[in-house]
């Protein structure tokens, strides 16, 4: 059975208790939601048993869908179209004049309150809008900084493709200079086949310097290969 909703009293405290739904979170009901969405990964609250309707995340609140936390009633701000948002970042002499008359409306206030406790009300009011009007300067600098993020991240891919490019080429040049001193070995030895005077012929020498070549070239492709790793 669903835990029932908490009281609006609850939910509109300075400091509220946590949520009652951390209770559906249980090893059982969890495995029981696993088998659930193997059979059917589209699963919305709607399709399952009450008590385990906690377990999915709810759906988004709509654009200007009111809200309350921590005793203060806020509002599901309504997304800015593309031609909305600012290309270049704000100035920054704003935000840090915004910074300064709070520092002030600060200072007046707690004058105020020193002074006549009565009048705080107007001195918190504005304190309350210059802190909005801060949030909102702050809030155009996202776009500049997802830009700048974006940026940093391809730098550092094109900069690993130049390293792995410069190992690949690097271990090209390793294994091309072992060819060449193969086929150079090859070439001074090819002329000289014949039998030794031991009975061991020179084409088995021939035949086992091919081997020890051949192993040095696979050693250097291991070893470059295994770097990559």
């Amino acid at each position: 059975m669903a835990d029932p909703p908490p009281s609006s009293a609850a939910i509109s405290a300075a400091f509220p208790a946590p949520p009652p739904f951390y209770k559906s979170f249980t090893p059982e009901n969890l495995a029981r939601l696993s088998e659930l969405q193997q059979g059917n990964p589209s699963l919305t609250t709607e399709d399952l048993p009450p008590d385990l309707r906690n377990l999915l995340p709810p759906s988004p609140p709509p654009p200007g869908h009111q809200y309350r936390a921590f005793d203060v009633t806020h509002a599901n701000p309504v997304p800015p179209s593309a031609d909305a948002i600012p290309k270049d970042p704000p100035d920054p002499h704003r935000l840090l004049q915004t910074t300064r008359q709070l520092l002030v409306a600060f200072l007046s206030l707690t004058h105020s309150l020193a002074t006549d406790p009565d009048t705080w009300a107007p001195k918190w009011d504005e304190m309350k809008a210059l802190f909005s009007e801060a949030h909102a300067i702050v809030n155009e600098y996202r776009p500049h900084q997802a830009r700048e993020t974006l940026i940093h991240m391809m730098e550092e891919q094109v900069e690993k493709c130049k390293l792995e490019t410069k190992a690949c080429k690097e271990a090209c040049e390793k294994v091309e200079k072992v060819l060449e001193e193969v086929e150079n070995a090859d070439t001074m030895v090819q002329p000289q086949l014949g039998v030794q005077k031991g009975g061991r012929s020179k084409a088995k020498q021939h035949q086992d310097s091919n081997t020890v070549n051949e192993k040095r070239v696979w050693d250097v492709i291991e070893e470059e290969v295994g770097s990559f790793g």
